[in-house]
């Protein structure tokens, strides 16, 4: 099988592509299908990647082995926690940290959120910063806090990056 032939034709659309070319004229659109869009260290030493394209932010230990530790995703299949309501997963996550308490901050841009798109007039699109609790007992996932833009935009897309932070205690979106 030639894999230029080849068509992949995914449920929704979780990658981006990236223009690229080279000395000679030669170039290609290079399929950018995890896209990590934020790397942190917690306050355990832990490493905290959100891949974009994914939905999902992995945690990887501390130390010299940095093995995987856990998984938190929005597709049911590729997390460790499972989720009450599906309108409290996250969709294209950025910037996700972990917090003194161990909860996990993150921006939930939204842009592959089930319902967000162009023939829908971005009715279904939306961000927010999100503050989840994990469970290790259980292996659930809770949403404690989100802040959403509380004006609706007509024809706005959602946000392409951004972040959110706590300062003394107080959650602020930036």
């Amino acid at each position: 099988t030639n894999l230029s032939d080849a068509t992949w034709t995914p449920l929704k659309n979780t990658f981006t592509t990236t223009p690229s070319s080279c000395s000679g004229g030669a170039s290609v659109s290079a399929l950018d299908y995890h896209h990590c869009s934020s790397a942190s260290v917690g306050p355990s030493g832990d490493l905290l990647v959100a891949l974009r394209n994914l939905d999902v932010v992995l945690c990887f230990a501390a130390g010299g082995g940095g093995g995987l530790r856990w998984t938190l995703a929005s597709t049911d299949a590729m997390s460790d926690f499972a989720f009450a309501h599906d309108i409290d997963k996250f969709y294209t996550p950025h910037s996700a940290v972990e917090l003194d308490d161990g909860r996990i901050l993150l921006m939930d841009d939204g842009k592959s959120r089930p319902g967000c798109t162009v023939a829908q007039n971005y009715a279904g699109c939306w961000s927010r910063a999100a503050l989840y609790s994990l469970d290790f007992d259980t292996m659930s996932v809770s949403l404690d806090w989100q802040f959403e833009d509380p004006l609706s935009l007509d024809n706005a897309q959602t946000t392409s990056g951004g972040g959110a932070a706590a300062l003394d205690g107080v959650l602020a979106d930036d």
